[in-house]
């Protein structure tokens, strides 16, 4: 008998190693009467093992790591602490090198590109040097042009002309400043100073005016054609002859100078801005009237209202709509800390909530964002006011972190030492988080190659960040994660852990006597509130989606359901995906119950159809020959379709003057010799007769020529422009009116081809300018930068997932789960109103960031479990998922407040973010459980137990014939006893080894004799 048992034991050996040699993956014992063996399920597995190993050799190396690390942590928290705050301190140096920057050519416009280059061409020549105040004023009833009304409008700009300011000039000394020292002088349209009104007619003059007895007239007899006169006339009126006979707006814009230096990142015109601010007090901007959402400025008038602008509005509504919403800011971060306090530890107990805890969280993600401001500062990239939304991506990610983090803390054993238990608790959770957050610094920083400048800035910082808050969470929350559990384990009070038996009036008891009370059916007396702390290590959530969510998920009708659901949501988000249209996000900065918000809508009620003006700027070369050229330019441009037809109103052209003040022959007093063109012939000639036109009749047109030499015009023209018009770029969205961002891109295109094909022009070239081409070039690059800057985060999700998490399954599962969120939030964009424009763009990345989280949390913890494939994934989530949904949770606490903000930035934050929230949870929580139970990849342990089982072969062999030897050495006396199945649970585990050894000792029975009922090694008959 001895020796058929010591044969039997080396059998079972032997076929629990060759399972386990063939099989990546835990093999279960099968039920008498099964008709699939061990050996053929094992052989059916037997593909992914070089996978599972590798991902079992990742999962070892770096949980050993963490191990380490956690171990030290948990030793010594307040070094960890102390050398945290160091590092701190040393990245706040950076913030030393901050510099902003605000100027939006510099933050939202593709750099490198042709527009910034046409920009440097005609800035050279023609630097920024106009300030625009313009007032919109709408008849209350009737037409603006009858007397009394325009009587209104000139007492208007009398209270304008009034304005007297003092502020500091480009030299630091106080100068007076009033409307004629500070605008730009062009006499001849009845005011010294550049003004554009009708009220020109009458040269602003009350007397004259008053004395009219027939506006209207006068009005018609200013020389002015139809179309000059729907520039300046709102719902403008005109009979069969062309005369307007009346009009339910005007406009009157005051053309200022630039008097503007360089500040910093920006610039800054203290003259100017002081003017336009007492401007807008006049017109009582600030306390604006608001009808139905219509907020006109306070200035009082019986005959019209009023719609300031000035050059300071847009800075000024946008900035106050920002400190307007701190309020909003500071609720949304309490909001996050109560919901930390209430779901770290909760608040049932006096020892055992978390209150501190959270603040500690609160203040490790706080320093993880400040040093990563100063690490990018130090590497000099400018902070910019789209980094206003970077604090809500950094808690959302620490946030979650600490919930991992703790979750994994309870799930340790108590009764270890708190350095043991960190250790422990790291070598789970450092991993997973590891994970994360090392895909969220690598999508980051590949979007810093971005041609956006304020897109590029951003995923910088919130690269850094991201780094950084790993590192913090590792040995600053951690830490205190550390020093939290020594005070509970030395039963001291949440709120006063200072004092050893709690405060006065919430004192603690001790140990001893809370536990016999509870063995003795009462209440624990240090249990606070009505509450009692959740059984469940996952807390209530926890225990909700591992005993009722995760069992319907397993079921195969119920995962058919959600693939089904979510593949539909996924096409049809597609779809919508494709509507997506492209906008520009300017006027979108200013809230919609802003002064400045109405008269850019009422402008566009009535001058919305208008053209863009732009300008032809022409470069150094010979003036002289290419006069033809020069003087062609206008009709060339008639000939395109996006042109407004050429007329005075719509070009002007220095050259088309000059060359008809050249028919008289006589010009300025000087005489002109011109050819059967009307062409100057000879060079002298037309050099010293265009200044000496330029100086007198030809005065408007003396900015528009920069000469070589102001003192000798002989040396020829440096540079030169003329103004035509676009045919208008807008279209009405709903109830806006909005660029189209096609024809735009058309126009743009279609001008600068045909400029680049002047090749008779001075220099062979011609460069075609705009202000608002800046942000059409924009046009043609945002959607190809969303679309590639997410396409190259989505890759580094793919890339980092596997070669962190190890296995091809898992990443590939991660993978389209952030896939499909990512296609949804882009669907649902577009069904909630959105469009692509530079804030969506950044949002857009920061999605992928967020969404990682949910999801490979989720598939690194499902690695770590072992069991079927059902009951892994239903341990997962217990184990995870609460932490995973609680971060979310609090993600979404923190920009719940925003949706009340009137910042267009901070609306589609929280329309982002509830989004990315939402679709990330049920990706992470649904559909990726749902695939891993169906083609989840093998536990990390699963190939741990290989190396396991061969490791401890000799082990088990050199022990069973110690066995053998003292079956045999009392065989006479034993009585054989009754064994279990012969292949123990988990035949590969290290538990299951035990179990197998602790099965084959005989059972003696209590004469000291083997029972004589013992199992076979098949575990069937009696021997």
């Amino acid at each position: 008998r001895g020796l058929f048992s010591e044969m039997g034991i080396w059998h079972d050996n032997f076929v629990a190693q060759a399972v386990c040699f063939m099989s990546p993956v835990k093999v279960q014992p099968l039920e008498e009467g099964s008709q699939t063996s061990e050996l053929e399920r094992s052989a059916a597995m037997a593909g992914g093992n070089l996978f599972a190993r590798y991902a079992s050799f990742i999962d070892v190396f770096f949980a050993k790591k963490f191990h380490r690390i956690g171990l030290a942590v948990g030793t010594r928290p307040k070094t960890s602490l102390a050398l945290s705050f160091l590092f701190m301190i040393v990245c706040c140096g950076g913030i030393s090198q901050l510099n902003g920057e605000s100027r939006s050519d510099k933050l939202w416009i593709p750099q490198g590109t042709r527009a910034q280059e046409d920009e440097s061409e005609y800035t050279k020549y023609f630097p920024p040097a106009t300030r625009l105040t313009s007032m919109l004023l709408e008849s209350k009833t009737g037409s603006l042009l009858d007397k009394a009304s325009l009587q209104a409008a000139l007492n208007l700009h009398w209270e304008i002309e009034a304005v007297n300011t003092t502020a500091e000039n480009a030299d630091g000394k106080l100068v007076d400043d009033t409307l004629r020292s500070l605008c730009i002088l062009q006499p001849g349209r009845g005011h010294p100073c550049f003004v554009n009104s009708v009220l020109e007619a009458w040269d602003y003059d009350r007397a004259k005016l008053s004395a009219d007895m027939n506006p209207l007239d006068t009005l018609n007899a200013m020389g002015k054609s139809k179309a000059d006169l729907a520039r300046m006339l709102g719902g403008a009126t005109f009979d069969a002859s062309g005369k307007v006979t009346g009009a339910k707006a005007m406009t009157m814009t005051y053309f200022m100078m630039m008097n503007r230096v360089r500040n910093g990142g920006g610039y800054e015109d203290p003259r100017g801005a002081m003017w336009e601010e007492k401007v807008l007090e006049v017109l009582r901007c600030d306390t604006p009237v608001c009808e139905k959402d219509v907020c006109a400025c306070g200035y009082e008038s019986e005959n019209f209202k009023v719609y300031g602008q000035t050059t300071r509005s847009f800075s000024d509504v946008f900035g106050a709509a920002i400190g307007g919403d701190v309020g909003l800011i500071n609720g949304a971060f309490l909001l996050m800390i109560v919901y930390l306090i209430l779901n770290l530890g909760g608040l049932c107990h006096k020892v055992n909530s978390r209150a501190l805890l959270a603040f500690g969280c609160t203040l490790s993600i706080v320093a993880a964002g400040v040093s990563g401001y100063g690490l990018a500062m130090y590497l000099g990239f400018d902070y910019t006011p789209a980094h206003s939304i970077l604090p809500f991506v950094i808690i959302g990610i620490g946030v979650d972190d600490s919930f991992v983090i703790m979750n994994a803390f309870d799930r340790t054993d108590p009764k270890k030492p708190v350095p043991e238990r960190i250790a422990d608790t790291l070598a789970h959770a450092g991993v997973s988080i590891m994970v994360t957050s090392l895909t969220d610094f690598v999508a980051f920083a590949i979007s810093v190659s971005s041609a956006l400048p304020a897109l590029s800035s951003f995923c910088m910082y919130a690269a850094f960040c991201v780094l950084v808050l790993l590192f913090f969470q590792i040995t600053m929350f951690t830490a205190f994660a550390a020093m939290d559990a020594t005070r509970v384990n030395a039963n001291r009070i949440d709120c006063c852990f200072c004092l050893p038996r709690g405060c006065l009036c919430c004192p603690v008891v001790p140990k001893e006597d809370a536990a016999k009370a509870v063995e003795e059916g009462k209440k624990d007396p240090n249990q606070m509130l009505c509450c009692a702390q959740p059984k469940h290590s996952g807390g209530n959530i926890g225990r909700f989606l591992e005993h009722v969510v995760a069992p319907q998920l397993v079921k195969k009708p119920v995962a058919a359901t959600v693939l089904f659901v979510f593949t539909a949501i996924c096409a049809i988000s597609v779809w919508q995906m494709t509507l997506l249209s492209i906008e520009d996000t300017q006027r979108k900065f200013i809230p919609d119950d802003s002064y400045l918000s109405a008269t850019i809508n009422t402008n566009d009620k009535y001058f919305g159809s208008s053209g863009t003006r732009f300008d032809i700027v022409t470069v150094p070369g010979d003036y002289f020959s290419s006069q033809k050229a020069l003087v062609d330019i206008g009709p060339r441009l008639g000939k395109l379709d996006y042109i407004v037809p050429i007329s005075a109103d719509s070009f002007s052209s220095w050259a088309a003057e000059f060359k008809f003040a050249c028919a008289t022959g006589n010009v300025m007093g000087m005489p002109v010799t011109t050819d059967s063109d009307g062409l100057v012939t000879t060079k002298a000639q037309y050099y010293s007769v265009l200044n000496a036109w330029l100086k007198g009749s030809g005065g408007r047109y003396a900015k528009s020529v920069i000469w070589a030499s102001a003192a000798d015009p002989q040396q020829g023209i440096a540079a030169s422009k003329m103004a035509a018009e676009l045919k208008s770029v807008n279209k009405e969205v709903g109830d806006r009116v909005l660029p189209d961002a096609v024809f735009a891109v058309k126009a743009l295109d279609g001008i600068r081809a045909t400029c680049d094909s002047w090749s008779d022009l001075p220099g062979g070239k011609a460069v075609p300018y705009s202000y608002e081409f800046l942000s059409w070039e924009t046009f043609k690059i945002i959607d190809v930068q969303m679309y590639g800057s997410t396409a190259q985060c989505l890759a580094a999700v793919l890339v980092i997932t596997l070669a962190t998490l190890g296995h091809p399954t898992a990443a590939g599962l991660v993978f389209i789960c952030v896939l499909m969120t990512i296609i949804d939030i882009l669907g649902f964009m577009q069904v909630w109103g959105l469009a692509i424009d530079s804030v969506t763009v950044i949002q857009l990345v920061i999605a992928v960031g967020l969404s990682v989280d949910y999801a490979a949390h989720v598939a690194h913890n499902f690695m770590t479990q072992v069991g079927s494939k059902p009951e892994r994934m239903i341990k997962t989530m217990g184990d995870v998922g609460s932490a995973v949904l609680c971060g979310g949770i609090s993600t979404f606490l923190g920009v719940m407040l925003l949706v009340l903000s009137k910042s267009y930035v901070f609306r589609v934050l929280f329309q982002t973010f509830f989004l990315t929230v939402v679709l990330g949870l049920a990706h992470g929580l649904i559909l990726l459980p749902v695939l891993l139970n169906l083609v989840g990849p093998p536990s990390y342990h699963a190939a741990d137990e290989v190396v396991v089982a061969e490791v401890v072969v000799a082990e088990k062999a050199e022990k069973t014939t110690e066995i053998g030897e003292e079956i045999g050495a009392k065989e006479s006396d034993w009585k054989v006893a009754k064994h279990e199945d012969a292949l123990p649970t988990l035949p590969c585990s290290k538990s299951g080894l035990a179990a197998r050894e602790k099965q084959q000792e005989p059972t003696l029975t209590a004469e000291g004799s083997p029972d004589p009922e013992v199992r076979t090694p098949s575990g069937k008959g009696k021997q």
